[in-house]
């Protein structure tokens, strides 16, 4: 269809590559396949399906959508360390939301060390050089991540230290024998060249971000475009301010008509990572969670217990250590089918999630409402 629309605009194949040109029809149909083929997708996920440390529901890349579960934005992968053990130091534009399913360490950012334990959340800001350290009984962390960031092309992450080359490549050394980086040879992952990755910050990126963090005063104005420039101001302020631990001890449980629930991060908290809404839902043995429908996309990891999901008149089974999956605009219940309490960790995206679409539409009470 390339060809075709190529031809109906008077082009050439010399002119225009058709590899760079897009074709629009066969997008549509490709974009009706996707639903299509979404509907057959497991709307629950075993990671332990998925290599250790992989992305459990296909990584960032937009492209690599739909590949495992019906979801278009979210994905997430999970993070074992040792007793002692740490990650690569690494940055990267988009904020990171962490949360502590087990054991204890530290989120070092910036050079500066923040604690935490399992039940919290660890925030790290856009553009934060850190890493993970892990406690005497090691570490196990749920990290979800937004595919928004490819499509800016803005994915890309800063490595300044590794602690094994990936796979396929080959070390850069310096003249002293240190390891500066690592080379991709042509023909992996389909590279028509060798392609170089050194250590280190962009030179560009570290400017510009540098810039944008040293305004602290905002010119003085009342129009809406002084409106963004006092935002800037706020946001480095947010960013200097706001915790980048959010304790479990510190969050209240409310009693509501979908459960019993307890709001880590909401559209209202103030914090230096606002890609993802944070919520913890515990359903007693035998009961169930409301049931309701929203426009946004959910992922929830399923910590303790077991139950199913009705979906749409679907039946979906789940135990501890599953990945539920909630399309847009599913209507969706979760039932506790154990004898002991059932506790779930749910995500879902601040950008899509408040854009005049993140009412949410509540159809049936929860078993323990009114109770």
């Amino acid at each position: 269809m390339a060809e075709q629309e190529l031809t109906k605009e008077g082009l050439t194949q010399k002119e225009v590559d058709p590899k760079l040109y897009y074709d629009y029809e066969g997008r549509f149909i490709k974009q009706k396949l996707e639903r299509e083929r979404m509907q057959l997708l497991p709307r629950v996920v075993k990671p332990a399906m998925f290599a250790k440390g992989g992305w459990a529901l296909g990584d960032p890349r937009v492209f690599e959508r739909y590949s495992v579960a019906p979801l278009s934005a979210l994905t997430c992968r999970f993070l074992d360390l040792e007793p002692g053990q740490h990650t690569d130091d690494q940055r990267s534009i988009p904020s990171q939301l962490a949360y502590v399913i087990s054991g204890s360490g530290e989120s070092v950012q910036d050079g500066e060390s923040h604690a935490f334990t399992a039940g919290d959340a660890v925030l790290i800001p856009p553009y934060t050089r850190s890493h993970f350290v892990a406690g005497s009984s090691g570490l196990r962390v749920w990290l979800p991540q937004v595919r928004l960031w490819h499509v800016l092309g803005l994915l890309r992450q800063e490595q300044y230290e590794l602690q094994q080359l990936p796979d396929g490549t080959e070390p850069i050394r310096g003249s002293s024998g240190k390891l500066d980086g690592y080379r991709v040879p042509a023909g992996v992952l389909g590279l028509e060249a060798d392609l170089e990755v050194r250590l280190g910050g962009d030179a560009k990126r570290e400017q510009v971000f540098r810039e944008r963090r040293s305004v602290r005063q905002a010119p003085g104005g009342d129009t809406l475009y002084d409106w963004f420039l006092k935002k800037l101001v706020e946001e480095n302020e947010l960013e200097q301010q706001a915790p980048r631990i959010i304790r479990d001890g510190d969050v209240a449980w409310e009693k509501t008509r979908h459960g019993k629930l307890k709001f880590y991060i909401s559209r209202w908290t103030k914090v230096a990572a606002q890609a993802l809404d944070l919520m913890a839902l515990e359903i007693e043995p035998g009961g169930s969670s409301g049931e309701h429908r929203h426009i946004f996309e959910e992922l929830l990891l399923v910590l303790e217990g077991q139950g199913h999901d009705m979906q749409e008149g679907t039946r979906q089974a789940w135990s501890a250590g599953d990945l539920i999956c909630i399309p847009p605009m599913t209507a969706h219940q979760h039932f506790n089918d154990g004898d002991k309490p059932a506790k779930l960790i749910s995500v879902w995206s601040r950008q899509l999630g408040h854009e005049f679409l993140g009412g949410i539409e509540h159809i049936k009470d929860s078993s323990s409402w009114g109770h």
